[in-house]
């Protein structure tokens, strides 16, 4: 036999058994897993959404063990089905569970954000940054925000003249609304997207949001391997989107400090920030990592709030009872305080904040919660060692669907949110903007974003369901992030 062809089968075997022993990994501990071939869960990842892989996995185990076992490739994912060890995991032992999945490398410069970071520059960039979302800061932002939804509902009069059948997809428009807020708040700058749907900031964030359509099986990738790929200069997003990024901090930050401006804003903190030095006489923040977190803010920023908006106004169109509920609570406060819009009147809105949470917990942002495990960890109760640098997965979407948890889960009933309705329920049954030190830095933005562009719509026009209307909402195959893959098309009706 030709002694190529022995070489050949013999690296084949080889592989094949290297496979078959890693894809038995949680077997071998103990742990249940999902019946798996040599490459793990991943034929399931790229051929439906991720999420419907933590569906089957909460759907299979849910009710047998508080923790199972899937893969990504040939990486080992634990899955935490049980909300006190959630709990846990989150908060009580967070020190052992600070990093998430390994997304960056030093080469990668806009990976190396607030989301991303290792636990080494992690605490120092959360500590430093959580006081642009004080109270006094939200209430510092709020005119700008109202100003931009004026100008909003003013281009959206503007189409409905021009559109007879006033049938409009929301997704886009909501999105431009969110990136000239963004653009206001975090940059300093007028990015028109409101005006021109083609302008550069609105199309470096779909960029980024999969309009491109990413190959998934690459990005799953990176994601597993990325500790090897760095080596080679992977990087996660394309050189044009690094490009624009590093081109705003050098027009905007160092503008800024040539002229002596300050605006009291998110971009004066991280100038304070790059001009400080740690003890070795180093800057906090290098130029790299102040575009870095300019990044991660503008993205999340704009299209979380987007994404909400736009499914809040889909569900809202098909249950019109509560959008008169809402409308009705959005007019009575407007009349209380003269028909303007203000702080004090937006934090009145209760019913608003039901409408936003129900929302979140149908379509929150990431349907997983992820999380490494930073030494080896004696799950609590249980005889499982979890081994240092285990990914845990948190399944978001699926404790949201629990039947146990929300009765009728797929409903949209606001009603869920009152507060004495949460308060009978476990505190991590609403994972919608994570939880513990590392959950969402950007909450309190983020909702009133949200809130400010849906009292802005909903007092000046009437949502229904249209010919374009999806029954089902579809989500983006191509993004990690929960967006609508088809747009939301809805009847715009001006009252």
């Amino acid at each position: 036999m030709n002694i190529w062809l022995i070489l050949i089968w013999i690296l084949i075997s080889a592989l094949y058994a290297y496979l078959k022993l890693r894809t038995s990994y949680w077997e071998v501990k103990g742990v249940s897993q999902l019946k798996t071939g040599i490459w793990g869960n991943i034929r399931r990842i790229t051929t439906m959404h991720h999420t419907d892989l933590w569906q089957e996995v909460y759907d299979e185990f849910k009710d047998k063990v508080k923790i199972a076992g899937t893969y990504w490739y040939t990486r080992p994912v634990a899955v935490i089905l049980d909300l006190d060890l959630v709990k846990t995991i989150l908060i009580k032992d967070f020190n052992k569970f600070t990093d998430r999945f390994p997304q960056h490398n030093t080469h990668d410069v806009l990976s190396q954000h607030l989301f991303s970071a290792d636990s080494k520059i992690w605490k120092g960039l959360r500590t430093k940054l959580t006081p642009t979302f004080t109270s006094g800061k939200m209430k510092f932002m709020f005119p700008t925000l109202v100003e931009v939804s004026q100008k909003y509902v003013t281009a959206l009069d503007a189409e409905l003249k021009a559109k007879p059948d006033q049938c409009l997809e929301m997704y886009d428009w909501n999105g431009r609304f969110t990136t000239d807020v963004i653009g206001s708040v975090i940059f300093g700058i007028e990015t028109n997207s409101i005006r021109n749907p083609n302008a550069e900031f609105r199309i470096i964030g779909q960029k980024v949001f999969g309009s491109e359509k990413p190959n998934i099986k690459l990005s799953m990738a990176k994601r597993v391997y990325m500790k090897y790929l760095r080596y080679f200069g992977a990087k996660r997003f394309a050189p044009d989107v690094e490009e624009f990024f590093l081109r705003i901090v050098n027009d905007t930050v160092l503008e800024r400090e040539r002229r002596n401006i300050r605006r009291n804003d998110f971009i004066d903190i991280l100038i304070e920030l790059k001009n400080q030095k740690d003890e070795n006489g180093q800057s906090l923040l290098s130029l790299e990592l102040v575009a870095a977190q300019l990044f991660v803010f503008f993205v999340a920023g704009f299209e979380t709030s987007s994404s909400n908006m736009s499914y809040g106004l889909y569900e809202l169109a098909k249950n019109p009872d509560k959008q008169d509920i809402l409308r009705q609570e959005i007019l009575d406060v407007l009349e209380k305080h003269n028909n303007q819009l203000t702080y004090e009147g937006m934090l009145e809105m209760s019913y608003l904040d039901q409408v936003i949470s129900e929302t979140l917990r149908l379509y929150p942002a990431l349907s997983f919660l992820q999380r490494i495990c930073m030494e080896d960890y004696h799950v609590p109760d249980m005889d499982i060692v979890l081994e240092k640098g285990t990914p845990v997965a948190i399944p978001v979407k699926a404790i949201h669907y629990d039947p146990e948890i929300y009765e009728n889960p797929t409903a949209f009933i606001p009603e869920r949110f009152h507060p004495s309705e949460v308060q009978q329920r476990h505190p991590q049954s609403f994972l919608g903007f994570g939880d513990g030190p590392r959950n969402c830095i950007g909450l309190r933005f983020g909702r009133m974003q949200a809130k400010v562009g849906l009292i802005a719509l909903l007092s000046k026009y009437r949502f229904s369901v249209s010919s374009k209307t999806l029954d089902k909402m579809h989500i983006s195959e191509h993004s990690f992030v929960m967006v609508p893959g088809k747009g939301v098309w809805l009847k715009v009706e001006k009252i």
